[in-house]
């Protein structure tokens, strides 16, 4: 693959990067997996609502 990434790829990796990160800082605190990954669905959701609603699918594939 090559090529600058486009933007359903920013949005999957900022979703992983979200997760990954509030994985991270249960692990580094005492703060409880639940609590650390319900804080990490805020922005996720925020990635996805972007995605469906600010920036929405076109057909064809072309933004």
């Amino acid at each position: 693959m090559s090529g600058p990434l486009s933007m359903p790829d920013l949005v999957l990796a900022s979703i992983a990067l979200s997760m990954l990160l509030a994985s991270l800082g249960a692990v580094v605190t005492s703060i409880s997996f639940v609590t650390a990954l319900s804080a990490g669905s805020l922005p996720a959701g925020g990635s996805i609502g972007y995605a469906l609603f600010y920036n929405p699918p076109v057909a064809g594939g072309h933004a």
